[in-house]
């Protein structure tokens, strides 16, 4: 499986190339291309610093998080731990409206359903990545853990939001990034288009950063996030930060994705053990589960045995 991250640059590269080369009498950003009618809005108020260093500083800061990670509110740990990249796996997002799974086009659908018609081998080998709302119900995490078990499911990881002194990075201009989001089509490849346009829109303004992606294209995925930020902040200076805010929002969603994230997430090993039974009350929440028993990002056993009220 391919990763997700930096939407597969490789993808975005070919996109690019698909298209006619930017000349002169094209604008540098339109309404029809992705954040172009928020940006009008302007960026920050303080003038910004046309620099290397400070660019790349706020560039490689993206890297802490993965636009592969769903942007919701994860369970909160006091401990810390190294970033989540979802490298070899796509996310399964379990929150109140139900199961998520980016390898099918369900959509969000219940627990039930989902084992029914899996779009994805539920046994190993394999990784299997869940990112759990830290409200969702330990009644509800429990079904799912006996689904998986009896479909042959031994382990899975659970993403957690980890301690950090560190602000969350924030997008140049929100109010583009919002503008993105709304625009955005929902089917994955239309998206690589949508973005592959954004970036040559502003390819007029600053041409060297449409070659950046080339670049990448040889990168190993897990390196593809920093080399970006290197060879990006070097585009930019030798453009003059032409649109500075513009293009490093652009950035920001290249990385993270077009919703800022609620924190930092790292993955914890679960054995889906029956022998490692925790009996929570009725009104346990998956944030309480956590809270009692994941004490770092080590291999835990844990099963929960709990049944949603009747």
């Amino acid at each position: 499986m391919r990763p997700p991250a930096l939407i597969l640059a490789s993808t975005l590269t070919l996109a690019l190339a698909c298209q006619s080369p930017p000349s002169k009498s094209q604008p540098t950003a339109t309404t029809s291309e992705p954040g172009a009618a928020a940006a009008s809005s302007g960026g920050p108020a303080a003038e910004p610093v046309c620099a290397a260093a400070p660019l790349h500083t706020e560039l490689l800061s993206l890297c802490s998080f993965d636009l592969g990670v769903p942007a919701i509110a994860l369970p909160k740990v006091t401990w810390t731990a190294d970033s989540y990249h979802p490298l070899a796996t796509r996310v399964i997002t379990l929150d109140q409206a139900g199961l998520t799974d980016p390898e099918g086009d369900q959509g969000t659908v219940s627990i039930q359903a989902w084992l029914a018609d899996p779009p994805r081998r539920i046994p190993e080998p394999g990784e299997m990545t869940l990112a759990i709302a830290g409200d969702v119900p330990a009644s509800t995490v429990a079904e799912l853990w006996r689904g998986l078990s009896a479909a042959g499911r031994t382990e899975v990881r659970v993403l957690v939001h980890v301690t950090d002194d560190r602000p969350i990075p924030q997008p140049r201009d929100p109010a583009m990034l919002a503008g993105m989001l709304a625009e955005l089509p929902p089917d994955p490849n239309e998206r690589v288009m949508f973005v592959a346009k954004g970036v040559r829109g502003y390819a007029n303004t600053c041409p060297p950063l449409a070659s950046v992606f080339g670049e990448l294209a040889n990168v190993s995925p897990g390196e593809r996030c920093a080399k970006l930020a290197e060879l990006a902040s070097a585009a930019v200076v030798e453009c003059g930060c032409r649109e500075l805010p513009d293009i490093m929002t652009l950035l920001y969603a290249l990385t993270i994705g077009f919703t800022p994230p609620t924190g930092r997430a790292a993955a914890v090993p679960i054995r889906l053990d029956p022998g490692r039974k925790i009996a929570p009350p009725p009104a346990t929440t998956w944030s309480e589960v956590v809270a009692a028993n994941l004490r770092n990002d080590g291999l835990h056993q844990l099963w929960i045995d709990s049944v949603a009220p009747s």
